[in-house]
């Protein structure tokens, strides 16, 4: 089917050709791109879409989001800064849905924040049984690295007063008994294994749930940096992609405990195989892995040909990752590797300049700036304040940069964070080291065409090219054009996966 876009300011990412008015595109690939004039002479056989102005881009890559994570997250109570600003509130949200749950069912819950709650605290197993005492429940944080059981919770997954913190974990006690608080950080392998998975026709309404936000946020493709990926992840997202519910391409990172274990592709190249995942928590003084076992691992995926994203937050955890590949590199050396830093909160420029030598690319979250700029104002220490999310930095030490959301830690919308890696404004209007702004090209490129050349997808997508996969999103204006601090309320108008249009559904279409 050919089908030929017009009418359109088209922002290609593409330095060769920056700008067109019209697109042509046949079978899911692009064919042609130029003025309307010498697109429209081309469109025998064609349908037309009319872009009416608009500007038409790459579509939007989410480079690092948890894709099942935020699809249960839609589905789960809301007791986000957002929904709740008590655990009166979070309570009161808890009642509801038990009320709606059958006797025995775990109420699952997300998004909660201490910072952002009156008793600026974390709930307590007791303030959950005092909501809901005969359902099991699990609270988990925004961060998605904590969560609170209730005592049912607690004793289903086998938690108590014996239990031991696995390395890098930490379970909050009772002062004076010893007994689980309810609170549990970095301890999910242990909650995951024991708490039963929703059903997979939940699951799958939760994904078609999901693609649609996504596609309503221009975004056309997915990468899924879970650290538990193994082969049954691979398989769900295989079936979710084959029943029409997981309507864009994902690609799914590997978790190191899996290397080895996931195929290539899959689906025409609709599932695909990422980045062998590492997470590095931090705990107190402590990381984990410790440096020496981080380094074995990234060792084991390097000398394998493989790619490794490595999840480090603090500045010990970065400079143990660049340590890491440091020492892998030095002991075979590879081009073009494309490892990768998933986070990278706090980076010196030192550590920068050793990012960008090693040819390390940074996929970052320029939204958390906007959804905890106040927190990190109050929070992080005044030494780090400068060095926080450093796009600046890492760009003028030749690091490639990249975006994601992080879904369901902050909502995947695109457009605000292109308008905060411009801004740096949090949500309260607090400017955090503005000498780390981007502009707005280079904010595009971060969820464009740098988001698939992280991937190895670069000749894929992320541009708007003859051959290239025609995935865009149509804008109602060019985010250059108008305030930086206007960008997030610009139109999706719609999306294009592969020719076809995604978004909206054809029953909201005026044309």
């Amino acid at each position: 089917m050919k089908t030929i876009f017009h009418n359109a300011n088209v922002i290609t990412m593409d330095d060769a050709r920056p700008r067109a008015e019209a697109v042509a595109v046949e079978n899911g690939r692009i064919t042609a791109l130029g003025s309307d004039a010498d697109i429209l002479a081309l469109k025998s056989g064609a349908s037309l879409v009319d872009c009416r102005g608009g500007a038409l881009l790459p579509g939007f890559i989410d480079a690092h989001i948890h894709l099942l994570a935020y699809a249960v997250s839609l589905i789960s109570v809301d007791c986000s800064p957002a929904a709740v600003s008590s655990i009166a509130d979070i309570q009161h949200a808890l009642r509801r849905r038990a009320a709606q749950t059958p006797a025995g069912r775990w109420v699952r819950a997300t998004g909660y924040d201490e910072t952002a709650l009156a008793e600026r605290r974390h709930p307590t197993r007791w303030d959950l049984d005092a909501a809901v005492p005969d359902h099991p429940v699990r609270l988990i944080h925004r961060s998605g690295h904590a969560s609170v059981l209730n005592s049912l919770a607690l004793a289903l997954a086998g938690v108590g007063i014996a239990t031991e913190e696995p390395p890098g974990g930490y379970m909050e006690r009772d002062l004076t008994t010893g007994e689980p608080a309810g609170l549990l950080i970095e301890m999910d392998a242990l909650l995951d294994a024991a708490i039963p998975r929703i059903d997979d026709a939940e699951l799958a309404r939760a994904v078609h749930q999901a693609s649609d936000n996504l596609l309503s946020e221009g975004v056309t493709a997915v990468q899924d940096a879970t650290a538990t990926n193994g082969p049954d992840e691979w398989q769900t997202f295989r079936r979710l992609i084959v029943e029409g519910h997981l309507r864009l391409p994902v690609t799914v990172f590997e978790g190191y405990e899996s290397l080895g274990k996931l195929p290539r592709q899959a689906l025409g190249g609709r599932l695909r195989r990422g980045p062998v995942k590492i997470a590095v928590s931090e705990l107190g003084d402590e990381i984990t892995p410790a440096e020496d076992d981080l380094g074995d691992i990234v060792w084991q995926a390097h000398r394998r040909g493989r790619q490794v994203a490595i999840h480090a937050i603090g500045q010990r955890a970065v400079h143990a990752a660049v340590r890491a590949i440091e020492e892998a590199w030095r002991r075979k050396p590879r081009r073009d590797h494309r490892h990768r830093i998933e986070h990278c909160g706090v980076c010196s420029p030192d550590l920068a300049k050793r990012i960008g030598a090693l040819g390390i690319a940074v996929v970052s979250q320029p939204s958390f700036l906007y959804h905890s700029g106040e927190r990190y104002l109050a929070q992080v220490p005044r030494e780090d304040l400068p060095h926080l999310y450093p796009f600046g930095d890492l760009l003028r030490a030749g690091v490639l940069l990249a975006a994601g959301s992080d879904a369901p830690v902050v909502p995947p919308r695109p457009l605000l964070g292109i308008q905060t890696a411009v801004t740096r404004a949090g949500r309260l209007g607090a400017v955090l080291s503005p000498q780390h702004s981007l502009d707005v090209a280079q904010a595009l490129l971060m969820h464009t065409r740098d988001a698939a050349w992280s991937a190895f997808q670069d000749d894929e997508r992320g541009s708007i090219e003859p051959g290239k996969r025609a995935d865009f999103v149509l804008l109602s204006n060019d985010p250059a054009s108008v305030p930086p601090d206007e960008i997030a309320d610009l139109d999706v108008e719609m999306t294009v996966v592969a020719g076809q249009i995604a978004w909206p559904p054809s029953s909201r279409r005026s044309t």
